[in-house]
């Protein structure tokens, strides 16, 4: 079954991929290989209890107003993980291709390539459209969600090593403040002293040469005394 539905795939969406491009003249749409008969076959009937409403045909703009060529390269993404999904047999996924083969899904071409693939299946009616296209749009919801949800814890984690850095860095600055105050207090003390040094040490300068000034004194007058005494001893003694 899924060697069957891998030759009956063929690139089914080269032409909704083609689509993407075309309104931009820088773009190279992806190659495709040559188109090849396909062979419609059953598909089993999908329920679905609660179906989402189809996706816009324009995805809504992502934050930050991402650049054009990025939203087509992800649209791109999109449809081959859509075709990835395509069931056996001649549903939604072959109408809209083949309206976009015709030269672009509205809804003149959607009904001619629905008139024309029902030749091919006659299973094929807008209930089967309907039905088929709703799950393909829950199928590709489901998986973003998934994926969605994925980056949410990716985002998370990135979001709480950010807080710690940030708590970390904040410490740092405060611890790095801190010595700089004391720094800055230990400077001043530093510079107080320097500014009062010579008021410290000058009385005992002063007292210092005071003591020096007067011992030089005293003993000029002693030595005096002596060489006095010595001349009278010299002129007096026989």
């Amino acid at each position: 079954m899924n060697e069957e539905k891998d030759k009956n795939s063929f690139g089914i969406l080269k032409s909704l991929k083609k689509l993407i491009f075309e309104d931009d003249p820088n773009a190279v749409p992806p190659p495709s290989p040559a188109p090849q008969p396909v062979a419609p076959q059953q598909k089993a009937p999908v329920t679905s209890a609660a179906v989402p409403p189809p996706l816009p045909a324009t995805p809504p703009p992502l934050p930050g107003q991402q650049p054009v060529s990025e939203v087509k390269q992800m649209k791109l993404k999109v449809l081959e993980m859509l075709e990835k999904l395509n069931e056996p047999g001649v549903d939604f996924f072959e109408v809209w291709n083949a309206a976009a083969e015709m030269g672009g899904v509205d809804g003149n071409n959607l009904k001619a390539a629905y008139t024309s693939l029902k030749y091919v299946d006659k299973s094929l009616d807008k209930q089967k459209l309907l039905q088929s296209g709703q799950h393909y749009a829950a199928e590709l919801k489901n998986i973003i969600d998934r994926e969605t949800a994925q980056k949410q814890q990716q985002k998370q984690a990135v979001e709480q090593e950010q807080v710690r850095e940030k708590a970390n860095l904040g410490n740092e600055i405060q611890e790095l403040e801190r010595k700089l105050n004391e720094l800055r207090q230990q400077l001043e003390i530093k510079q107080k002293s320097l500014r009062e040094i010579n008021s410290k040490y000058e009385p005992q300068l002063r007292d210092i040469d005071a003591k020096i000034a007067l011992g030089n004194t005293a003993v000029a007058e002693v030595v005096n005394d002596i060489q006095q005494a010595l001349q009278l001893i010299e002129s007096n003694l026989i």
